[in-house]
């Protein structure tokens, strides 16, 4: 039965893993849109969840680890699973003896240490620290900024060989602190797996330490039976290296529910029993684990809670005035309170104007998408962004909605705008406003036009700052607003159907 499970359990987890990492590719842009619930059973995301009313994956995946402990480590997070495909892949390289695990004692001061450090900052709204070391949010970086940027290096290699039926795509600006961030948590992952199976679970990850507090309480549990001979099989076969064989226990909180030890055992001696049989529960946990338990719960009660309660966030630094949220975010705020930089939204973007937030937004807001008008604009027709958000921090706006969703405002400087400043014709601005607040003026008795813009009307889709042919500075330049605001209806005439060719007219 066990055997049978187990090739279950991984046949899911690889569908899984599968599914999460195209969410983040490129080719795929808008993936999520076609699945866009699966992100949502990870669980940061349906944590976040509970603070804008979607409170039924975090239930979902609290009462799976109630039942049976961390299924979802095993199952349900893409960043175990790879760990669990390096962690085979090294298997080849080592010599029989090395490929054995060994029973070790948990690292529960520093895993709850690094739990508080994570999860006190989020009671005040303050995700950052959360966000960085959160596996899912990790593991979306990693499909994003590594396995994406990989894919347009291939994409755009095989284009030079197939041009009329691949088309070379632009890597527009490399995030390089994202970039950097992920591709440290990519080796980091390689490293622990390779050398310690799932410690990074089990020390580092938040998720684990709370996942592993609630299983301390599962109804039904590994145990180690009078079959038990001692043979140490189970041991060698347990990557979370939490099973004493030598006193018959195995650390619940550490356990990832992976039935490996279940399928290895030959004797039959260890097996999923009902945890309040009499003299059962005591061979799983100690008291000290209990209560280690029952801080972790504490620090992810206390963080619930005092969100619920609609805390003030932090004291931060001030973000630039100029930072434009994507549609959906509502507010600076609600972004920051919400946003665990998972990067789903910029891998969606079909035009790319998503890019990770350096200062933007001030340092807590590191990561975050912002947009940016330098090598596209917003399209009008699209809402996408706000359709693949699992955490909330980008509601899902219908497509009129977001239409009228006003992220920002465009401001028109005339000294900067070529026909002041070169006497040329231009108008590139007004041909490709998409909500018609632009329109052309004379300029004095020059016989020229210049732009006349109905701030009220514009949504700071950025359609004018791409294209506007003024340099240095842009004429037409977006600066964001701290909370969206809704436009004014545009004029009655047709809108504009934007096709942007080499030359912008």
């Amino acid at each position: 039965m066990y055997k049978t499970l187990k090739w279950t359990r991984v046949t899911l987890s690889l569908l899984i893993f599968i599914l999460v990492t195209l969410n983040f590719l490129y080719f795929s842009n808008g993936w999520s849109a076609i699945f866009p619930q699966i992100l949502k059973f990870q669980f940061v995301p349906s944590l976040l969840g509970l603070f804008t009313g979607s409170a039924v994956f975090f239930l979902l995946i609290t009462a799976l680890t109630l039942m049976f402990g961390r299924v979802y480590c095993s199952t349900l997070c893409p960043a175990g699973t790879f760990q669990d495909i390096v962690s085979r892949i090294a298997f080849l390289f080592k010599s029989k003896k090395s490929r054995r695990y060994k029973y070790a004692a948990g690292h529960d001061i520093l895993r709850y240490t690094i739990l508080a450090v994570v999860m006190l900052p989020l009671i005040g709204g303050f995700t950052l620290p959360l966000a960085l070391i959160d596996p899912y949010s990790s593991w979306g970086r990693v499909s994003s900024q590594i396995i994406g940027k990989g894919e347009l290096l291939i994409n755009n290699l095989l284009a030079s060989y197939f041009p009329e039926t691949i088309f070379v795509r632009s890597y527009f600006e490399f995030a390089l602190a994202a970039f950097l961030l992920a591709t440290l948590f990519f080796f980091a992952l390689i490293v622990f797996s390779t050398l310690r199976g799932r410690l990074y679970c089990n020390t580092i990850c938040p998720v684990g330490s709370i996942l592993g507090g609630i299983s301390k309480f599962a109804i039904f549990k590994p145990s180690i039976n009078d079959k038990c001979n001692q043979c140490m099989l189970c041991v060698t076969k347990c990557k979370s290296q939490c099973i004493d064989v030598k006193n018959k226990k195995i650390d619940i909180s550490r356990c990832v529910a992976c039935l490996d030890c279940m399928q290895g055992c030959k004797k039959g001696a260890i097996s999923y029993e009902f945890a309040y049989k009499t003299g059962k529960s005591g061979k799983v946990a100690d008291q000290q684990g209990r209560r280690r338990a029952l801080i972790a719960l504490g620090l992810l009660g206390g963080a619930i809670a005092a969100r619920a309660a609609k805390l003030g966030p932090l004291a931060s630094s001030k973000p630039q005035k100029s930072a434009i949220a994507p549609p959906g975010a509502i507010s600076l705020e609600n972004l920051k309170a919400h946003c665990t930089t998972c990067h789903a939204c910029i891998s969606a973007c079909p035009n790319s104007i998503i890019k990770p937030a350096t200062l933007e937004y001030g340092i807590e807001g590191l990561m975050m998408p912002v947009l940016e008008y330098k090598n596209q604009f917003c399209a009008y027709e699209c809402n996408t962004c706000s359709q693949v958000c699992p955490n909330g921090a980008l509601i899902p706006l219908k497509l009129e909605e977001k239409k009228l969703t006003q992220i920002g405002k465009a401001k028109f400087s005339l000294r900067d705008c070529i026909v002041y400043k070169d006497r040329t014709d231009c108008g590139a601005c007004d041909e490709h406003c998409p909500t018609n607040a632009i329109t052309m003026i004379p300029y004095r008795d020059t016989g020229l036009y210049i732009p006349k813009l109905d701030r009220d009307v514009c949504i700071g889709c950025g359609a004018c700052e791409y294209i506007c042919p003024a340099e240095p500075v842009k004429a037409m330049i977006v600066h964001g607003n701290e909370t969206h605001l809704v436009a004014m209806e545009a004029p009655k005439e047709e809108k504009k159907d934007i096709k942007v060719d080499e030359f912008g007219f």
